[in-house]
C-alpha cells in the first residue's frame, strides 16, 4: 500500500475554524503464487463475460503428466488469458476530508464533518486467497447441494472422491466450486458524516447531541452465483446465465449499507467526589444481504435471489436501534477535610476513603432470520456458510410475536410455513430480534493510607451484579424440532472478584 495525506486548518473568522484534507490510497491487490511457485497456476471467473481467466499456463498435461497442467495442451472453450494480473488494483481511491467548528455562543459550539474512507487491506487479503488450488491445479475440491433427501430418494446417492488420486485436472474448470471473486472487485469505501451541538452547562458538565451517518459502497456480496435466474422444476442448467458453469461462490462489489443515528451524551467530569457519563444512541443500520465479516459466522448470506439484492435488503445483523449506558464514580464525603469530618482520627480512618462505582448497559437484541434447509426453489443457490443450502426463508402466515415469550417458545412458531416447491419464501431478512441486553456492574474501592506516598487500594467488583440472564437467539431452523426454542445465554453469570494493590 502507498498512502499520501494533506491537511490544512484555516481559522476563517474568530468563531469559525475549517479543516480541509485529502488522502490518497494506492493498494495493490495480492496476486496468488510466485513466478517460481507452481501455485501461481490458478484462475478466476469473470461472470460479466462467462469466462475463466488464467494469468499464466503451466503447459500441456501430455508433456508434464501431472497437475498443474492443461489437459490436451490447448485451452478449453470459454477459458482465456488475462490481460495482465487477474485482479485489478484500484487506483482512484481519493478520500476528501472536511471539518467545521463554529462557536455559536461562549459556551456553545457547532461541529460538522465529512470524509471518505477506503478499506485497503483486510477484505482484499481475505478475498484473493479464495482461489487457492483452483484449475489447472487440483488441490481443492468442493461440492454443494448433494444428498438432499426427497420422497423418491431419501438416502444418499453421492460418494466422496479421493482428490489425491486426481493427478490430472478436469477437462474444463467449469465444474469446480470454491470462493472466486470479481476480478474488478476494487476497494470498498465508506462516506461518513456528522453534525451536532455541544454546550457547557457549568465548569465540569458538558452536554452533546449529534447526528451521525454513513453510507458504505462496493462491499463484497458473497454467496452463490450462476444459480438459476428463476425458480422452477426440472434441470437447473437451462435456467442459468451460463449453463456450462456449475454455481459457485463468487464475491461481487454490489453490497451497500447505511447507518443513521442520534447520539446524546451528558458528561460530568470527576470533581468534588462525583463524576458520571450518560450516553444514549437511537440508530438504524441497513445492508443488502450479508452482515459481518463476509457474512460468517453469525449470519449466513441469506440472499434468496442473487439477481435481486433489493429483495434481501433489510436491517443488518448488527442493527441496535436503542442503546443506553451510564457510568458513575462517587466518593463518600467522609473523613478529614471532607464534608463529614467525624472529628475522630480512628473513625475517619475506618469510614473514610470509600468510593462506589457503577456501570449499567442496556441495548436492543440482535436480529436474526428463520430459514429452511434445502434448495426448495430449485435454483442451485446456496449460502456463504458451511457449504450448505441454507439460503431460503419461510413464508410468514401470521403474527410471530408473543406477548410473553419463554425459552420454550420465543416466538409464535405457527406464524411460519414452508413455501411451496419451486418458490421463494416471503419472510424478510433479519425481521426477528433476540432478547434485549441488560447488565449492571458495581464496584467498591477503599484507599488505605500507609505512608505519605504509599497507599493500599482494595477493590471489590461485581459483574452482572443482579445475575440477570440475557437469552441467546432461539433456534431459527424451521426444519429443526427445536425451532423457536432458546438453548443458551448471551452473557455471563454473576462474577465477584476481590483485589488489592499498593501504589507509591
Amino acid at each position: 500500500m502507498l498512502n499520501g495525506y494533506f491537511q490544512d486548518q484555516w481559522k476563517a473568522t474568530p468563531k469559525l475554524t475549517v479543516n480541509l484534507g485529502l488522502r490518497y490510497d494506492r493498494s495493490f491487490m495480492p496476486q496468488y503464487g510466485r513466478p517460481a511457485d507452481d501455485n501461481q497456476y490458478v484462475g478466476d471467473y469473470d461472470f460479466s463475460q462467462g469466462v475463466y481467466l488464467l494469468e499464466k499456463t503451466p503447459g500441456s498435461c501430455v508433456t508434464l503428466g501431472i497437475a498443474p497442467c492443461i489437459p490436451g495442451g490447448t485451452l478449453p472453450d470459454h477459458v482465456e488469458m488475462a490481460n495482465g494480473p487477474i485482479f485489478k488494483s484500484p487506483n482512484r481511491n481519493f478520500g476528501p476530508r472536511l471539518g467545521l467548528a463554529y462557536r455559536l455562543f461562549p459556551k456553545t459550539a457547532l461541529r460538522g464533518s465529512f470524509g471518505i474512507f477506503y478499506e485497503n487491506w483486510a477484505g482484499m487479503a481475505q478475498t484473493t486467497q479464495g482461489i487457492t488450488g483452483t484449475w489447472p491445479s487440483v488441490s481443492l475440491q468442493n461440492s454443494v447441494n448433494l444428498n438432499m433427501p426427497t420422497a423418491a430418494q431419501p438416502l444418499p446417492t453421492v460418494r466422496a472422491q479421493n482428490s489425491v488420486s486426481a493427478v490430472i485436472p478436469a477437462p474444463t474448470p467449469f465444474n469446480q466450486v470454491t470462493w472466486f471473486m470479481d476480478p474488478k472487485l476494487g476497494a470498498p469505501y465508506s462516506q461518513q458524516w456528522n453534525m451536532g451541538i455541544e454546550h457547557q452547562l457549568n465548569e465540569n458538565t458538558l452536554i452533546t447531541a449529534n447526528y451521525v451517518g454513513s453510507g458504505t459502497r462496493h462491499l463484497p456480496i458473497s454467496g452463490a452465483w450462476n444459480a438459476a435466474v428463476t425458480p422452477g422444476p426440472g434441470p437447473i442448467a437451462p435456467r442459468e446465465p451460463y449453463p456450462y458453469i456449475t454455481p459457485t461462490y463468487y464475491d461481487r462489489p454490489w453490497g451497500n449499507s447505511s447507518y443513521n443515528a442520534f447520539q446524546f451524551q451528558l458528561n460530568k467530569r470527576y470533581s468534588a467526589g462525583f463524576g458520571y457519563t450518560i450516553a444514549y444512541t437511537w440508530s438504524k443500520t441497513i445492508d443488502s444481504g450479508c452482515s459481518g465479516w463476509y457474512g460468517v459466522p453469525d449470519e449466513t448470506c441469506m440472499i434468496e435471489n442473487p439477481y435481486d439484492f433489493q429483495a434481501s435488503r433489510s436491517l443488518a445483523e448488527q442493527d441496535v436501534p436503542q442503546s443506553l449506558s451510564a457510568s458513575w464514580m462517587y466518593e463518600f464525603p467522609i473523613g478529614k477535610g471532607k464534608r463529614f469530618d467525624l472529628g475522630n482520627r480512628v473513625a475517619n480512618y475506618i469510614l473514610g476513603n470509600w468510593q462506589f462505582n457503577g456501570l449499567t448497559t442496556e441495548h436492543s437484541g440482535s436480529t436474526y432470520t428463520p430459514y429452511l434447509d434445502g434448495d426448495i426453489a430449485n435454483t442451485g443457490n446456496f449460502s456463504q456458510c458451511c457449504s450448505s443450502s441454507v439460503y431460503e426463508r419461510p413464508n410468514l402466515v401470521g403474527n410471530p410475536k408473543l406477548s410473553n415469550p419463554t425459552i420454550q417458545a420465543w416466538f409464535n412458531k405457527a406464524a411460519f410455513a414452508a413455501p411451496a416447491p419451486f418458490t421463494f419464501g416471503n419472510l424478510g431478512r433479519d425481521t426477528m430480534r433476540s432478547d434485549w441486553f441488560k447488565d449492571v456492574d458495581l464496584s467498591l474501592f477503599r484507599e488505605v493510607p500507609l505512608t505519605e506516598r504509599a497507599k493500599l487500594v482494595i477493590r471489590l467488583e461485581v459483574f452482572n451484579a443482579f445475575n440477570t440472564p440475557v437469552f441467546y437467539q432461539p433456534n431459527a431452523d424451521f426444519d429443526n424440532p427445536n425451532f423457536g426454542t432458546v438453548t443458551g445465554i448471551a452473557n455471563s453469570a454473576r462474577d465477584i472478584q476481590l483485589g488489592a494493590k499498593i501504589t507509591f
